[in-house]
Formats: structure tokens, sequence, C-alpha cells
């Protein structure tokens, strides 16, 4: 039996990423014009050394343990994939090679030096490279006959199965190009053409390590770095940083994601991203890309889809380190996850993967109440109060809970019950109590009162405000020396034990900061975007071998009380601002986005 040979070279950096991924001519002698028979085939394996985004510059290298490799499996099919992906090709063979083995050769990021020539069945007309790959998908291949079981979805995992687990050594990579293997790119100004050419192969090894196959690779997963400073201060409040973790993330992968263009994309501006070589676009397309709208958090469907944080199952927090754009920002503690991306119709938090930062906030120069009454406004004392929660300055303690009333009202609980106080003595005091409407915090923390009852919280009980009849027959048989002692009695009727012991909540306009601790949502951008467009295709996922920087620029608001659950009709971007932050995607393809919040 007459054998052939192929040398395949391959780049195994973050991404098999070649300049030119042109093909040598094996003659009448290759191995695509012959059936039957063993032929040698030579790889050139590129990591990326970057990860995505755009960042200036937009690729970063990946670290030592990022670019490991420690195996490589080449998975030959008897055909391409055809455009719509409508065909489905045989597997014909697989071969494997472990560190150590001649075969491996040296793959490198962004370039790597070509494996020994290696024989394959000459009926193999294209292949997936595949480094480090993951238990469950070397299960799969074990028993697949075609490319759609090899490349089947991966369901009922996390991001540490294609990363080397608590070690974060060994990162799984597939074919950066989205489809199979080998290819010609020809570039002609704006313009690209790519063929999927069929494998040649050759007679001797010798001839295979001479014209070698340049192919690129990408990381499975994705790459999200935080950036912030410990404390921002303000006007009305000091926020302190506390930690941060990524929520919404996939539990599903395919080994090989299939690359789509972004609405920008698909604009004028084209598509620009380093090591989209093929110009089909920085956005892929995931096991639950499309379909996920109307689907609610509870639902097995999304159990299965994505893991989520909510406040009773809350993760460990990942430390914010201080901005760096510099050559060692790839150093930076960072979180991996899984790729996870949507179609616009599917673009709503709780279906697409978002940053949760958490804080610790004090309001400072909180005042008395004023009503021309018992209250004259001016600094509050907490010492002088008796409010442990505050300073005698005004300012709330680090670590103590406040409440927020409305948009820009804070309270200590006991400053509070002082505001109630005032706005009673007040409504007592007027001619027509029963329609006297300035009672905003005594109506709003009522209600709020009220929504715990609802829930049946316990050591809390509602409290009834009295009619002007009943309030005046009180002072009649003296449960009540005098107005202001009736509406301070009532007042204290507030100040609950159970609220207290219940902690961080939120109803109506009323939100309660147990330990100052809130929560911000930063949705994730991965492609840039212009200020007239919403929530369009692409602009928002994380995608694979990319990395996401943000960066907090400023925070103004204490966020969420507790961590919100993901909201499935809450869109991606809304009208609404409460943290700055920047992010970068980086060799990785670098990412930036600067947020306030």
């Amino acid at each position: 039996m007459k054998k052939k040979y192929f040398l395949m070279c391959a780049l195994a950096g973050f991404m098999f990423a070649s300049c030119s991924e042109s093909l040598p001519d094996g003659g009448d002698d290759g191995g695509g014009g012959n059936t039957g028979g063993d032929a040698w085939v030579s790889l050139n394996i590129q990591t990326a050394g970057t990860t995505k985004a755009l960042h200036d510059p937009d690729q970063e290298n990946g670290t030592a343990e990022e670019t490991k490799v420690d195996k490589i499996m080449a998975i030959f099919f008897d055909d391409h994939l055809t455009v719509a992906n409508s065909n489905n090709p045989n597997l014909v063979s697989v071969v494997s090679w472990d560190t150590g083995d001649a075969e491996i050769g040296d793959p490198g990021q962004p370039v790597g030096k070509p494996t020994k020539a290696f024989k394959v069945d000459k009926t193999s007309k294209a292949f997936l490279i595949v480094l480090n790959p993951s238990a469950a998908f070397e299960a799969n291949v074990a028993s697949a006959s075609d490319f759609t079981t090899v490349n089947q979805a991966i369901t009922g995992t996390d991001v540490s199965s294609v990363i080397g687990g608590s070690s974060q050594n060994s990162f799984m990579m597939t074919n950066a190009k989205g489809k199979l293997e080998p290819t010609t790119i020809t570039t002609s100004g704006n313009s690209t053409t790519v063929v999927d050419d069929d494998l040649v192969t050759y007679a001797t090894a010798a001839e295979a390590e001479t014209n070698y196959y340049s192919v690129s690779v990408d990381r499975v997963a994705a790459k999200v770095r935080l950036f912030a400073d410990t404390n921002y201060p303000g006007n009305s409040m000091n926020i302190n940083t506390v930690g941060w973790t990524l929520n919404v993330t996939n539990r599903k992968y395919y080994p090989m994601s299939e690359r789509d263009k972004t609405w920008l994309e698909g604009t004028v501006r084209g598509c620009i991203t380093p090591f989209d070589i093929w110009k089909f676009g920085s956005y892929r397309k995931d096991p639950n890309y499309t379909g996920q709208k109307g689907t609610a958090i509870t639902d097995a469907s999304y159990i299965a889809d994505y893991h989520y944080y909510t406040h009773a199952t809350a993760p460990t927090w990942q430390n914010a380190t201080a901005d760096s754009t510099g050559p060692n920002a790839s150093k930076t503690p960072a979180l991996y996850c899984l790729e996870n991306t949507q179609v616009a119709a599917d673009n709503y938090q709780a279906y697409t993967t978002h940053v949760l930062l958490k804080v610790e906030s004090q309001p400072k120069g909180l005042k008395l109440p004023d009503n021309k009454d018992n209250y004259t406004g001016g600094a509050y004392d907490g010492d002088a109060n008796s409010d442990a929660d505050v300073d005698a300055s005004g300012n709330v303690k680090s670590g103590s809970d406040w409440i927020q009333i409305g948009t820009n009202g804070y309270y200590s609980y006991k400053l509070v019950q002082k505001y109630i106080e005032a706005e009673l003595t007040s409504k007592y005091k007027d001619k027509d109590p029963d329609n006297y409407l300035q009672t905003s915090v005594t109506n709003s923390f009522g209600a709020y009162i009220d929504s715990l009852v609802k829930y049946n919280v316990s050591g809390v009980t509602p409290v009834t405000l009295p009619t002007a009849e009943a309030f005046k027959a009180k002072i009649t048989d003296l449960t009540y020396s005098s107005v202001e002692d009736g509406a301070k009695q009532i007042a204290a009727e507030f100040y609950q034990a159970g609220v207290i012991a219940y902690g961080a909540a939120a109803y109506g306009n009323v939100s309660y900061y147990e330990g100052g601790e809130g929560y911000h949502v930063i949705m994730i951008k991965h492609d840039n975007d212009t200020d007239n467009t919403n929530n369009m295709y692409g602009e928002f996922g994380v995608v694979r071998n990319s990395v996401y920087d943000i960066a907090i620029k400023d925070i103004k608001t204490p966020g969420y009380p507790i961590i919100p659950e993901p909201d499935p009709e809450k869109p991606d971007e809304v009208d609404e601002s409460y943290i700055s932050v920047q992010i970068d995607i980086n060799p990785w393809t670098w990412y930036r986005q600067e947020v306030d919040l």
C-alpha cells in the first residue's frame, strides 16, 4: 500500500491564527485526489496570544498557563461543511498526542513550530484541531461517527471543564475559523475571499514537514477582568468596592462555535478584530443562542442553560484591582466563563452574562427634619441622639445599616423614625388631619413594613395611623399627653426589631441596605456601538478567546440592596445609568469598557 504523509504545523496559541492560510500544492501525490491508504501531514498550530475587544492595542498575549498545551487531537472528516452547515461530514479518523510525543511539535503564541509529520487516511478532506480537549469532549469523540456528534453541544457543565479546573492551566482550544480547515484566503483591497480546500497530503514525511499547514485556534473560554479603586468619595456618600463576580454564565458550549457578524460588523465599518482573518465576524453562536425570550428563571430549561446567583446564594467575591492597561495587565486576577451569546431579541439581563459588583456605601451629612414645629433642621448628631449607626457629624458609620427613600433620601433607621414623628406632628396639628398629604416618609416606610408583613417576616407588624377623631380621643384619655407626644409614640411603632433582623430588602421607593452593602449590575458589551443604537445584535455577550476589561471610573449610587434576580423583562441596555464602566476585550482579542455607576 502506498503511504502518504501529512504535516500539520499547529500554531497553538489561544487562537490558531495564521496570516496566510494558503495551502501547499501536493501535486499528483497529494491525498486530495486519491482514495484509500495513508498519507503524511504536518501542522503548525498557533495559539492566539490574544483575547478579543477593542482596546488599543487590540490584542494581549495569554499567560503561560493560558497557553500551555498538554494534548493535541486532530480529527479528520471526508468533507467540509457547506456554507449553511446543512451537510454532515463523516468522521474518518482521530489522532492525538500528549506532552512528550514528537508529533505534538511546539504550539506557540502567536506562531508555533511545526509538528513532526504523521499519517492520516487519504480519504480525509478536512480537519478539526483540538488542544487540551475536555473529558466530556473526548468521551463524545470516542463514540462519534460524523461532524454533528463530534461537535455536539456539551451540557451541564461550567468553565472549569475547559480551563483545567481550579489550576487554570489547561485551556481547551479549537479551530479559530469556526469551521473545518484547511482554507485558502485571498484579500484584494477591502474584499476577502475564503475557499475551503481539500486536504493535500504527501508521500514522505520530509515533504509534509516542508509543506506544513498553519492552523489558528481559539480558547473555548472567555475572560473578564474588573478594575476599580477601593473608594469613591462623593458629596452625599462614600462608596467602597468590596468585590465582583460573573452572573448568568452558560452551562453549555460547542467545542467549535460558528462565527457571525455583529450588527456593526455588517455595516460599512466591517470586521476589525485582529484574528478574524476570514472576515466571518467576531460574534459566535452558542447552544442557547436563540429562543430564550419568555423563559422564566425558575423554568427547568433556564436552569439547565444558565448558572446565576440570588441573594440567598451569594457568591465568593473576587477582589477588584487598580486599573491597568499596561503590558502586565494579563497577570491581573481574572474570571473565566463559557461563551454566552444571543440574538438581538434575547438581549435581556436574564440571558446575558454580566458582572455583579458589590459595594459598601456610607451616606454622609444626614440632616434632621424641619417641620417648623418640633424639628427645625440642622445636622443630625448620631451620638447626641443615641444612634449607633451615625457619628456626631451625621455620617453613617462603616458597616452600619441605612435606608434610602426616594432618589436622594438617605437615613439611618432612627432618623426615619424622627422624620415620621415630624410628619405626624404636622399632620395632627393641621386643621384637616385626615386629608393631610405631607407624609411621604411615613407613607413609604409604612408600605415597606406592610410588604414584609405580606411575606410573613417574623417580628414585623403593620402600623395603622389613627384618624383625627381617634387621635384626639387619645389625647382626651391621656394616652397622649400632647400632639407631639402622640406623634412620637406612633413613630416609635415604625421602629421594629423584626425589620432590622430581616435586613436587606426593597419595596416601592424604599431600600434597606444591611451593613451598607449594595450591588450593581454591569452588562458586558462585546461590540462597540453608537449612541443612537440600543440592544443591537452582537452588542452584548461574551465570546471565546476574548478578554473583556471593565474599568469603573466613578460610582455615585449605592446600587441594589440585594442581589437582583436576572430579569427576563429588563433589556440589556436601558435609559438609566448606575455606574461608569470601561470594557476592553483582548491575545486574547482585547475589549475595554468604562462605566459610571
